[in-house]
C-alpha cells in the first residue's frame, strides 16, 4: 500500500471510531417472537406500535400443525418481507417463519384454524397502538 492510501484508511477509522454509538450503529428493528403451542399463543395479547415496521418471529413448539390466522391484521399491514396467504401463517410442528411488516393501529383478532383448536382456546389478540 502506499503510504497515503495507509494515512486515508487511518484517518477514515479513527473518525469511525470516534462517532458516537448513536450515529455509528442503526438502531435494531423492533421484533416480537409469538410462540405458538398447544392450545395457545405467547405473547397474549400481542402488542406493537402501528406505523413502525416490526419483524414477527413464530416459533411452533408444538407437536403438530398450528398457526397464525388473523386476517384483518394481515390485510390492513404493508408486509417488507415473508408471506401471509389468506392472513394466515402456518406451521407444522418445530416449524419457525419470520414475516417483516408496518401494521396499522386496531385491535385484532387471532385464532388458529386448525380442527376444534381456536374451541380449545387458541386465539389472540393483536393490540397495535
Amino acid at each position: 500500500m502506499r503510504p497515503l492510501r495507509i494515512a486515508t484508511a487511518v484517518a477514515l477509522s479513527a473518525a469511525v471510531l470516534a462517532l458516537p454509538a448513536s450515529v455509528a450503529a442503526a438502531p435494531a428493528m423492533p421484533h416480537v417472537t409469538i410462540t405458538l403451542a398447544s392450545h395457545y399463543y405467547n405473547p397474549n395479547p400481542i402488542y406493537v406500535a402501528g406505523g413502525v415496521p416490526v419483524r414477527l418471529i413464530f416459533q411452533n413448539r408444538a407437536g403438530k400443525t398450528h398457526d397464525f390466522t388473523a386476517p384483518e391484521f394481515f390485510r390492513s399491514a404493508r408486509l417488507l418481507a415473508g408471506s401471509a396467504p389468506g392472513g394466515e401463517v402456518e406451521l407444522r410442528k418445530g416449524q419457525s417463519a419470520v414475516v417483516v411488516l408496518v401494521p396499522t393501529r386496531g385491535t385484532y383478532k387471532v385464532h388458529c384454524g386448525q380442527p376444534f383448536h381456536t374451541m380449545l382456546g387458541m386465539t389472540a389478540r393483536i393490540v397495535v397502538s
